[in-house]
């Protein structure tokens, strides 16, 4: 970890796919891509649910590098006014580098990826059909049974993202607490 602006900064490992998703599905919004766009031979709906559901790195760098590799999703975070979250590999790179916590690379705080969460929960970032779409992978995450939704009454609804990287565990999203009331969550 390494400290930004008196904040801790920590590796974003596969926590960084709801980014990737967020700047696909705004795409999506304003008309520039599709769901039912090839990327690769396959249909960005299809990458898209095996990035978020399955964490899928190849599925992750196809998207990435479709809205113009990190740097356009660099920018894509910038436009959104968020700060304290980078993006600088694509997953394949990040990987095949020689880590430590004190890369400043592919990091953010916590309350940077609660930020980036809150707007898109609030509907500042998507339109609520793309909003939904995003809901619905996180609600269906299938890694982490041991993270977020382990720590929480079963049945608590939870949309989520995980991320693991060098014996590293982070997971970020969503707990609906019995009353309706949503919580924004980032464990890095």
């Amino acid at each position: 970890s390494v400290s930004i602006n008196g904040n801790t900064a920590f590796p974003m490992a596969s926590t960084v796919k709801v980014a990737v998703a967020a700047a696909y599905l705004s795409q999506v919004d304003h008309g520039r891509r599709s769901l039912n766009d090839k990327i690769s031979g396959q249909s960005a709906a299809s990458l898209m649910e095996r990035m978020m559901i399955h964490s899928d790195n190849h599925a992750t760098d196809l998207l990435l590098r479709d809205l113009g590799g990190p740097s356009g999703l660099q920018d894509w975070i910038a436009f959104n006014g968020l700060y304290n979250l980078r993006v600088d590999r694509t997953i394949a790179r990040l990987l095949a580098d020689k880590r430590d916590l004190w890369d400043v690379r592919d990091s953010s705080t916590p309350l940077a990826m609660v930020d980036l969460l809150r707007r898109l929960d609030k509907g500042n970032v998507l339109k609520p059909q793309s909003r939904s779409y995003l809901m619905d992978l996180m609600g269906r995450c299938a890694t982490g049974k041991n993270r977020i939704r382990g720590l929480l009454p079963w049945g608590t609804r939870v949309e989520h993202k995980t991320g693991t990287l060098n014996n590293y565990a982070s997971d970020v999203g969503y707990i609906t607490m019995p009353n309706g009331r949503r919580v924004a969550v980032a464990m890095f």
